[in-house]
C-alpha cells in the first residue's frame, strides 16, 4: 500500500521530544550507515553529504535533520522564508537557505560530538529510552511517504538509528548541563509589571514635535492627578485601585498603561530616581504623584516579581547560558575529536543541494 503523508505535525512531534534539552529545532534525527565492502562503499560515497569524525554522512541522513527545519520554517514564515536576508554580523547578511542550511550540517555534527562524549559522562540508554526509540520509530517510519523513502534512500533502520543516536544525545547533553549547574534566580530575571497612570504635560502635534503645556494646564494635570490618586487611595473605590485603567479611561489618559519590564528597563526608561521608587512598593500599592519631566505619574505596582513573565525569562537566560556554556566545550571538542572539519571545505554541496529549500 502506497504511503502518504497523513499528518506532518505528527513528525514533528516525534522529532521535536528529542530535541526539548538541545539548543536548536534543527537537532532532529541522524544515523550514520557504513559499509565494510569495497563496492557499496563507492556506491555510498556518490551519496555522501560529508564525513564526520572519519564516518560519512548521507543524504538520507541529513534529510531527516533538514525536512521538519524545512517544513516548520515554510508553516511559521511561509515559502518565501528562504530568500529573505538576514544580519548576521554588522556588515554582512545571508539568506535564510544558506544559513539554515549551515545550521543543519552543524547541528549534525554536534549530535556526533555528543556522542563521542557519551562515555565520558556516563551515560547511555535506559530500557525506557530504547522502547521510547522503537515506538518513536514506527511513528516516524509511518509518516514518511514512498517518494521521501525513494528519493532520499531511507529506510526503517536509518531511522532507528537516528532516533536513537539524538536521544542518547540529549542525555549527554542533560548530563553536561547537571554538571555546569547553572541556574538565573528570580532576582536575576526579574520582570515587574505595574501601571503607570500618566497624565502629560506636554502636546504634540501631527509632526511629533512636542511643546510644553503652560502653567494652568499644566496645574490642571497636577490637579487630575491628585483627584486620581485620592480615587485609588479611597477605601469605597477598591475596584478602581484593582484596574487603575478604569481611572485612565476616566481622565481620557491615551499613554497610561500596564507595562512589564526588568529592573534594568524601568530604569533606563525612567531614570534611577523613579526606578527606586517603583521597587519600594509592594504589590496592590500606589506611589505618590510624582512629576518627571514629561508630566506627572501615579506608579500602581501589579507584581514586583510578575512570575510569569519571570519564569519565562529565567527559561530564556538559562538556556542562552547553557548555549553559550556548551557552544565553549564544542568548540573545544571540534579540535579535538574531528580538527580537519570545516562546513565550507567538508560539505560536498552537489550532493547536499538535492535536499530542496
Amino acid at each position: 500500500m502506497k504511503k502518504t503523508r497523513s499528518d506532518n505535525r505528527i513528525t514533528r512531534r516525534i522529532l521535536a521530544f528529542l530535541l526539548v534539552a538541545l539548543m536548536a529545532a534543527a537537532f532532529s534525527g541522524c544515523g550514520s550507515k557504513t559499509d565494510d565492502t569495497g563496492a557499496a562503499q563507492t556506491e555510498l560515497e556518490e551519496n555522501v553529504v560529508f564525513r564526520c569524525m572519519g564516518k560519512n554522512i548521507t543524504l538520507g541522513e541529513v534529510y531527516l535533520y533538514a525536512e521538519p527545519v524545512i517544513e516548520d520554517y515554510e508553516k511559521t514564515y511561509g515559502t518565501d522564508i528562504w530568500t529573505m536576508s538576514v544580519q548576521v554580523d554588522e556588515k554582512a547578511q545571508e539568506d535564510m537557505q544558506t544559513l539554515t542550511r549551515k545550521d543543519v550540517i552543524e547541528n549534525i555534527v554536534k549530535v556526533k560530538i555528543l556522542l563521542a562524549k557519551a562515555p565520558e559522562y556516563g551515560v547511555s540508554l535506559s530500557e525506557e529510552d530504547k522502547t521510547l526509540v522503537e515506538t518513536q520509530t514506527e511513528a516516524f517510519w509511518k509518516n514518511l511517504t514512498d517518494e521521501q523513502i525513494e528519493r532520499m534512500e531511507l529506510n526503517r533502520e536509518m531511522v532507528r538509528t537516528c532516533i536513537e543516536e539524538n536521544l542518547l544525545a540529549t542525555r549527554v547533553y542533560e548530563a553536561i548541563m547537571e554538571d555546569a549547574g547553572i541556574e538565573i534566580s528570580d532576582e536575576e530575571a526579574r520582570e515587574t509589571t505595574f501601571f503607570d497612570l500618566y497624565f502629560p504635560c506636554y502636546t504634540e502635534n501631527s509632526d511629533g514635535v512636542l511643546t510644553p503645556m503652560g502653567g494652568a494646564e499644566k496645574q490642571e494635570q497636577y490637579d487630575k492627578a491628585v483627584g486620581a490618586y485620592n480615587t485609588l487611595v479611597s477605601p469605597a473605590e477598591e475596584n478602581v485601585k484593582r484596574d487603575p485603567s478604569l481611572l485612565a479611561s476616566y481622565y481620557n489618559l491615551k499613554d497610561a498603561t500596564y507595562y512589564t519590564m526588568t529592573p534594568e528597563e524601568i530604569k533606563t526608561t525612567y531614570g534611577k530616581d523613579i526606578y527606586e521608587l517603583i521597587y519600594k512598593l509592594e504589590d496592590g500599592s500606589c506611589s505618590l504623584v510624582t512629576e518627571t519631566e514629561y508630566g506627572y505619574h501615579i506608579f500602581c505596582m501589579k507584581e514586583l516579581t510578575d512570575r510569569e513573565a519571570t519564569d519565562k525569562r529565567k527559561a530564556r537566560l538559562e538556556r542562552e547560558k547553557r548555549n553559550e556554556y556548551f557552544n565553549k566545550l564544542y568548540e573545544n571538542w571540534l579540535k579535538t575529536e574531528d580538527p580537519n572539519y570545516h562546513y565550507e571545505d567538508s560539505v560536498n554541496f552537489d550532493v547536499y543541494n538535492k535536499i530542496p529549500f
